[in-house]
């Protein structure tokens, strides 16, 4: 579950799936006689403003992507206004326009009828939509400087850690004070300058 909030791979599933969906056949109209004719929604406005709407789609969902590999996209005015959203709800606008789509195209049609029924690409579209709404809500940007950090700091022992960070610190705190004191590399209590051993743990420097 974690690497999909991380990745976005359902993301890129949903915009292949609504380009398929759009190209392959969408309506299936069988004949009195056997034979059988498929028609795709790209022959329809419809079908060419829901690809529109997926490009769209992609350019809010891939924009770090697009700001990588293609520059010169991403110093145009559209590109900018598209590399500064970092919501990724947004994506969800041209997703609802989409279904929106295909409820009305699906409405004059009586499906009812034996000798009319949904091709693959009406399923491969609601597919789409679906991946695409499911990660406009789980999908979790991580920084990767956050992550590094993080892994770095879990891999440190506490001794480690008190050494690196605490003990230099606390040093530098009673200098300024003027206190002669120091502290055990082991266990980091407090003791006086002069001691050979630590009263806490036993041990000698």
């Amino acid at each position: 579950m974690e690497f999909i909030r991380r990745k976005r791979l359902l993301a890129l599933i949903g915009i292949i799936a609504l380009i398929l969906g759009t190209m392959l056949p969408y309506l299936v109209l069988s004949s009195f006689f056997g034979g059988s004719q498929s028609i795709s929604l790209w022959v329809y406005w419809q079908g060419k403003v829901i690809v529109a709407l997926t490009i769209v789609n992609a350019l809010f969902i891939f924009n770090d992507y697009i700001e990588k590999y293609i520059p010169q996209l991403s110093t145009t005015s559209i590109g900018k206004k598209i590399a500064n959203v970092k919501n990724p709800k947004v994506s969800l606008i041209p997703t609802i326009l989409v279904a929106g789509l295909v409820i009305y195209f699906d409405t004059p049609f009586n499906f009812s009828s034996k000798y009319l029924d949904h091709g693959i690409g009406f399923y491969l579209l609601w597919v789409g939509i679906i991946c695409l709404v499911i990660h406009a809500f789980i999908y979790k940007k991580i920084d990767e400087g956050n992550v590094n950090q993080a892994d770095n700091n879990e891999n440190v022992s506490p001794q480690q850690n008190y050494q690196q960070v605490a003990e230099p610190q606390m040093q530098q705190s009673f200098q300024n004070s003027g206190v002669s004191k120091k502290f055990c590399p082991n266990c980091g209590n407090q003791v006086d300058e002069t001691a050979t051993e630590c009263f806490r743990c036993g041990n000698k420097f």
